[in-house]
């Protein structure tokens, strides 16, 4: 008779086949209890999904991790950090200016409102009410301060555009034609005579997708 495999070879085997179980599945398949799979899994090393409240598993050498520690396998996610409140406190507290809850239901792929609502009313997070919205911020009061003066900068700042129109991009290569030792600023200038606007900015851009060589300054 054919010695069966120990309970933890076949579960190493059983994700093998397939990237991710839930614990129901992998009871049926091994005919263990749910403690005792869970204490499998323990021994192995593993990561549960913060999608779908948690109830997908898989083991901890499976997940390629993305740069923000996500991994995401046919709609389930699975994050360095943990459960969906551990990694969106990770998110929120390393963020330079904070977080919207739009901004992170983006990066998840995973509502996070009512998530959002239970961490800030239990003091894991606080938030500040901005023109575009609320921001989820750090409780900390020393990073909360940096991300409030990043935010506030970022807000203050006009917007400015960056990309010429196509009317200018015209005038501008033709310039550069006629000059074509001459700086971006010197190229600005040039136009500006036209009643062109053309920054150094805008025209660096403009060079940079054409793959044309030239200075800022």
């Amino acid at each position: 008779m054919k010695q069966q495999q120990p309970p933890k070879e076949r579960l190493t085997k059983l994700f093998g086949e397939r990237k991710c179980w839930t614990i129901a599945e992998l009871c049926e398949k091994l005919n263990y209890a749910a403690i005792s799979i869970k204490r499998f899994l323990k021994q192995i090393g593993y990561y549960s999904s913060f999608t779908h409240n948690s109830k997908w598993y898989t083991l901890d050498w499976i997940p390629h991790f993305n740069k923000d520690g996500l991994w995401f396998y046919e709609g389930i996610g699975f994050s360095r950090y943990g459960s969906l409140t551990k990694t969106m406190l990770h998110f929120i507290e390393h963020s330079q200016q904070g977080l919207s809850a739009k901004q992170l239901a983006e990066k998840l792929s995973s509502p996070v409102y009512a998530v959002l609502n239970h961490m800030h009313k239990s003091g894991m997070i606080d938030r500040l009410k901005t023109q575009p919205g609320l921001i989820y911020l750090a409780i900390d009061q020393d990073k909360k301060k940096q991300q409030i003066r990043r935010l506030q900068s970022l807000i203050a700042e006009p917007a400015k555009p960056n990309v010429l129109t196509a009317q200018a991009a015209v005038y501008v290569l033709a310039e550069f034609i006629k000059q074509p030792e001459a700086s971006f600023t010197e190229l600005s200038r040039a136009v500006a005579k036209k009643q062109v606007i053309a920054t150094p900015e805008m025209i660096a851009r403009l060079f940079e997708e054409h793959d044309l060589k030239k200075t800022l300054s």
